[in-house]
């Protein structure tokens, strides 16, 4: 059998599937206010005096997920508006857009008994370190100012496969039996549904929203891991070398003349390290103890959060990638410098290019 045959086979079989399911499971039929329904209970919580969050409370309520952009909570084949997303770059559309309009929601129900905290946040959330730290882990801290965690019987996230996902959240004592994987659950019934704010897109214009990180979830990272970070020893200065970089697009980020880069730091007493070789706790632990890091733009720059006061920070980037790293720099008070020529190679995505980092800059940028 020729594989175009097989593609054409999975296709029919996938097709029937989803038929079946859409017969059995509904069409999605119309929206509900979720200040306006007898199944829904909504709390309000403050976070820095400045951020105000709800809380959604859900009775009887499945949750659908592509795993990517859109996210539905359904009572009676309606759509819950507030908890629901369905992102389209950049924006929150509204939730007539959502996914399930169209497809309706053609996987297999899964029963969840109890009380299943969802902190899905699409596609980011799934394997990049950055948005793990900033967009899931803090819906924690959110639930925490109104609900005990142990009342939670799971948790519902986007993926649970790295590492880092594993490691942390054992430092913040989730019950491994109680952390399910969106990949796995993609449509769930439950007893009761939970679910939060964004924690830093409140405004619905994400691309600006991430420049400016809520100081309360740094307090919140850094108080929950810099002391229970390892005690390894790490060399005080390093460059972040992406070489273990999972991103689809890492190919379009990088620095031509990079290994003159690592020779010449090396030369200045600079490590080359992969973070991913590393433990969480150990990446918490060589931020924390750092004097100076250089790096090309990247989630790994996430673990600035852990540094202390006037750590050297010197990053390299495309020029049109945003002040989202120097912003959280400031956040936390670095000595914070940047080399930004404009890319070789032109991109559409302003944080990708090709790149040459001049050595006589470097040389006085890292004095």
């Amino acid at each position: 059998m020729t594989n175009s045959i097989k593609k054409k086979l999975l296709f029919i079989i996938k097709s029937f599937g989803y038929s079946i399911l859409f017969l059995l499971y509904g069409k999605i039929k119309g929206i509900i206010d979720s200040t306006k329904h007898e199944s829904i209970e909504i709390f309000n919580t403050t976070l820095d005096e400045n951020y105000t969050y709800k809380i959604f409370q859900i009775k009887n309520c499945r949750i659908y997920t592509d795993t990517v952009t859109d996210t539905a909570f359904i009572i009676d084949n309606k759509i819950i508006n507030g908890p629901s997303f369905q992102h389209r770059n950049p924006k929150n559309a509204e939730v007539s857009e959502n996914i399930v309009f169209q497809k309706g929601t053609p996987k297999l129900k899964k029963k969840l008994s109890g009380a299943v905290f969802s902190l899905l946040t699409g596609g980011g959330g799934n394997a990049n370190y950055w948005h793990w730290l900033f967009d899931v882990l803090p819906r924690l801290k959110i639930l925490q100012t109104k609900k005990n965690l142990d009342e939670i019987d799971f948790f519902l996230f986007p993926d649970i496969k790295e590492k880092y996902q594993f490691e942390s959240l054992d430092i913040l004592n989730i019950p491994p039996k109680k952390r399910i994987s969106s990949k796995i659950f993609r449509h769930t019934q439950t007893d009761t549904a939970i679910a939060v704010d964004h924690p830093y897109v409140l405004k619905n214009d994400a691309s600006n929203e991430i420049q400016d990180l809520p100081k309360w979830i740094l307090e919140y990272l850094r108080k929950k891991f810099i002391n229970t970070s390892s005690k390894k020893k790490f060399s005080d200065k390093f460059y972040i070398d992406r070489r273990d970089s999972k991103s689809n697009h890492r190919h379009l980020r990088q620095i031509v003349n990079e290994q003159e880069v690592k020779e010449f730091l090396i030369k200045k007493n600079f490590s080359i390290i992969a973070l991913s070789d590393l433990s969480f706790e150990d990446q918490v632990n060589l931020f924390n103890h750092a004097s100076q890091i250089v790096g090309l733009h990247g989630a790994g720059f996430a673990n600035l959060t852990f540094c202390n006061p006037e750590t050297k920070v010197l990053e390299l980037k495309p020029s049109g990638a945003g002040l989202v790293i120097a912003n959280l720099a400031k956040k936390v008070k670095l000595n914070y410098q940047e080399i930004s020529p404009n890319p070789l190679k032109y991109s559409n995505n302003n944080q990708q290019g090709l790149i040459k980092i001049p050595l006589n800059l470097l040389e006085k940028k890292i004095i």
